[in-house]
């Protein structure tokens, strides 16, 4: 079979992958993308893509008997993921940075490398489908539900997908795991990788915006739907809308509320009983859609989260019944059964049971 380049993060999903292109005859190249600068101490708990990562890439990559290579995108990820997360969340708005390192790093640079070398072929360790329908490729969900990524790789044009492979899409974790084991990958017990990896080494998401923007680390009232102070936030870094934990309430509050708006100008956070959260209808700000836009589809607005029947007409998505509370910035994605239909980002949120 011809080359074909794999994305080593230094975990056992992508150990995994190339072990198992290599044992149906395909001749792996490894590359390791560094995005950022971890702590060392910290590598242990699911930070990728840093330090030890990359060591650990090149363990797997020795142990396979392939070429290995490190390709450094930490200015990229640093102003197209980092930086849009800070002032994502400056703006009040609910950022997803997995979509964004995917969809303006990731990939891209995995596809500009293989033209570069001559390699026809990308594989990674995602654990999702391709389906081809007609003259298309659509993306679709891992088998294993559990661990389905196709929320975070809905971007995915049927051009990409022609020169993507996914080799873990068929299987399960455990398989995965016992798999490792078995042929003695170096990595076979490392602990998986977390989302908001790269916020780990500052505290979390909160923290990393606050230091970059520290404004949105000052605390501010909470008020009630008649304008009334119950309560404080300790800062628009650290609100997301629908939250109630980490916020501190007046005893006096009558009933449970939660976070329905974010003024990032005044840093004071409005909050309300969750009926009034519901979402009833979002509007997409940058809708991409593999084919022609569906008229009915189910949603999904978070990662490996439920599903809800909805309508759209290409840029407008209506939920049947209204659905959880959705911030702005948080990806809509639209599915037909196991398959992405495409969707986009939440510009504006209509509310209300």
């Amino acid at each position: 079979m011809a080359r074909i380049l794999v994305a080593l993060s230094g975990g056992v999903d992508s150990a995994v992958a190339a072990l198992t292109l290599q044992s149906l005859g395909w001749e792996p190249i490894g590359i390791h993308l560094r995005l950022f600068d971890s702590d060392p101490e910290s590598i242990a708990e699911g930070v990728c893509c840093g330090d030890q990562a990359a060591f650990d890439a090149r363990l797997v990559a020795n142990w396979l008997g392939i070429p290995f290579y490190v390709r450094d995108l930490r200015e990229e990820f640093s102003r197209e993921v980092a930086g849009m997360t800070v002032e994502s969340y400056a703006r009040a708005e609910t950022p997803n940075p997995c979509i964004a390192c995917n969809h303006r790093v990731r990939i891209p640079a995995l596809l500009r490398l293989a033209d570069s070398l001559g390699i026809p072929a990308v594989a990674t360790g995602h654990y999702v489908r391709k389906v081809r329908v007609g003259d298309r490729w659509y993306l679709a969900e891992a088998r294993d539900g559990r661990r389905d990524q196709s929320y975070a790789l809905y971007r995915l044009t049927s051009e990409d997908l022609e020169r993507l492979e996914f080799p873990l899409g068929e299987l399960d974790k455990e398989t995965v795991r016992q798999r490792a084991r078995a042929a003695g990958l170096p990595v076979a017990d490392k602990a998986a990788s977390v989302d908001l990896c790269f916020a780990k080494t500052a505290g979390g998401v909160g923290n990393l915006v606050a230091a970059a923007r520290p404004e949105t680390g000052k605390p501010g009232p909470l008020l009630d739907e008649h304008g009334r102070v119950v309560g404080r936030h300790p800062g628009i870094a650290y609100v997301t809308i629908g939250q109630r934990s980490g916020l501190q309430w007046d005893k006096t509050v009558p009933e449970r509320r939660y976070v329905a708006a974010i003024d990032p100008a005044t840093r004071t956070v409005a909050v309300a009983p969750r009926a009034r959260l519901l979402t009833r209808s979002v509007t997409l700000c940058d809708p991409i859609w593999h084919g022609e836009p569906p008229k009915r589809a189910q949603a999904r607005i978070r990662y490996q989260g439920p599903r809800f029947e909805v309508t759209c007409d290409g840029k407008r998505v209506e939920f049947l019944e209204p659905g959880p509370p959705l911030a702005p910035g948080q990806a809509v994605v639209l599915y037909d059964g196991p398959r992405v239909l495409g969707g986009g980002t939440a510009a504006s949120v209509e509310r209300g049971a």
